[in-house]
């Protein structure tokens, strides 16, 4: 009989991912708007620095997935890199928001390409191995769940603080030195945020804490091809890029469609509290729902939201942008708890079917083309922008940049998430074949 993971040890793993999402959200909501309003980069070369850093992911994930899984130490090989990556994941974090703005459009590219590489690199040490935990700490299919639908809360506080800094935008003319202040303040809330889960489940990582596979590094190239994995990366992939256009491309809704770039905050919370509330329903109807399925029908529900809000609102248009984000929020729910409880089941079925154990491999490969897909959105966005015409250094956007928006805010986003769900409708790792492969693997007659 399997034992449960205590609720303790649940919630201090959580606290792990407030950390790494206020990084990750600080960085997607508004760091291609910061590069361009703020630093005064072109839309385009913004939107490649933000491509360079995604690429660069696509590089490390799965390098320091390998790495992780062949650690040996007795603190347990993901605790291990918690501990040392949590401060260096947190002063890359801060210095992301000390780029100079008065420098030349080079040195200003340039600088702002070096630090993105440098966080990326400290972000990949810490979260690929945090996110990689989940299958190590519980077998069971609906503890897995839930232990995502916890981090999945946290996240969402996350969200709010991390894209809480656009605030800055509408306050003081001494916008600098409050990215100063503020970045401090979320640097130190990220390094503990990940102390905190790594001192939480000291113990229990041993619990399933196997001898992983030692493999050619020829052969780690080879398991993006195959068919179970590589339908969860392509699904990766497109859904990222979605999300990630649509995260990217609030502030410049909210700034040059509602005429209010305050409002880019209070919608990013309303949508957040929305979606984050509704989790818990979202994953009682996993226990009746097959994953996939579900997912098609809140992205779709997500797709008619984001088309009517990005072409009925207009300035003025507060309450119908409100209400739209909190509607929004409650589509998305389900993207917000379901693709991170997809990974662990594909590494017991995997050992299962191949007899091979890949814990961080496998998430490293999920965070590279996730953040690979992130590079493409904000590539895509500051292109669209770009091609619309939208200056950012322009005291109002012609009806072409405004229009850009809208496209970038309403029409993208939702095509990708049903795209990419129908990509996930030819997953097979159901809830019966993981069952399947968690007996067998136990020793237990399926």
């Amino acid at each position: 009989m399997m034992l449960a993971l205590p609720l303790p040890a649940k919630l201090g793993y959580a606290t792990g991912d407030l950390g790494i999402s206020i990084a990750y959200f600080a960085l997607g909501f508004f760091f291609l708007f910061y590069l361009t309003d703020v630093v005064g980069l072109s839309a385009a070369a913004a939107g490649t620095v933000v491509l360079i850093g995604k690429l660069w992911d696509g590089v490390n994930d799965p390098l320091i997935g390998i790495l992780n899984d062949r650690t040996r130490t007795s603190r347990g090989r993901k605790r291990t890199w918690l501990l040392y990556g949590a401060v260096p994941f947190a002063l890359s974090f801060v210095l992301l928001w000390w780029l100079p703005t008065g420098a030349s459009p080079t040195a200003a590219f340039l600088l702002a390409t070096a630090a993105i590489l440098l966080f990326a690199t400290a972000y990949s040490v810490v979260a690929v191995p945090y996110n990689a935990l989940v299958p190590v700490l519980t077998r069971d299919y609906d503890e897995r769940t839930q232990l995502v639908a916890f981090k999945a809360v946290t996240s969402a506080l996350g969200t709010i603080l991390g894209g809480g800094i656009a605030l800055l935008v509408t306050r003081g003319e001494d916008l600098g030195g409050a990215l100063h202040s503020v970045s401090l303040v979320f640097g130190v809330v990220c390094g503990l945020a990940v102390l905190v889960a790594a001192r939480s489940v000291t113990g229990y990582e041993a619990r399933h804490d196997v001898d992983i596979t030692r493999v050619p590094l020829r052969r780690y190239v080879a398991l993006a091809t195959e068919a179970s994995v590589s339908t969860l990366l392509w699904f990766k992939l497109v859904g990222a890029v979605a999300t990630g256009v649509l995260t990217a491309s609030i502030p410049y809704f909210a700034a040059h469609v509602l005429g209010s770039a305050g409002l880019a905050t209070v919608s990013l919370a309303i949508y957040t509290v929305s979606a984050a509330a509704l989790v818990p329903v979202a994953n009682r109807l996993t226990h009746r729902v097959e994953k996939p399925r579900m997912l098609l029908a809140y992205n779709a529900v997500a797709a008619v939201l984001l088309v009517v809000i990005g072409f009925v609102a207009s300035t003025g248009s507060t309450l119908v942008f409100l209400v739209g984000s909190a509607l929004l929020g409650a589509a998305m729910s389900a993207y917000l708890l379901i693709p991170p409880s997809l990974v662990p089941d594909l590494v017991d079925h995997y050992e299962w079917t191949r007899g091979e154990r890949h814990e961080s491999v496998f998430f490293g490969l999920w965070m590279t083309v996730h953040q690979l897909g992130l590079g493409v959105a904000g590539f895509v966005l500051g292109l669209v922008l770009q091609v619309f015409g939208y200056d950012g250094t322009a005291e109002a956007q012609t009806a072409g940049g405004v229009l850009g928006v809208r496209i970038a805010f309403g029409v993208v986003p939702g095509l990708l998430l049903v795209r990419a769900s129908l990509i996930l409708l030819r997953y097979h790792v159901t809830r019966a074949r993981y069952e399947e492969a968690r007996l067998g693997l136990a020793g237990a007659p399926s």
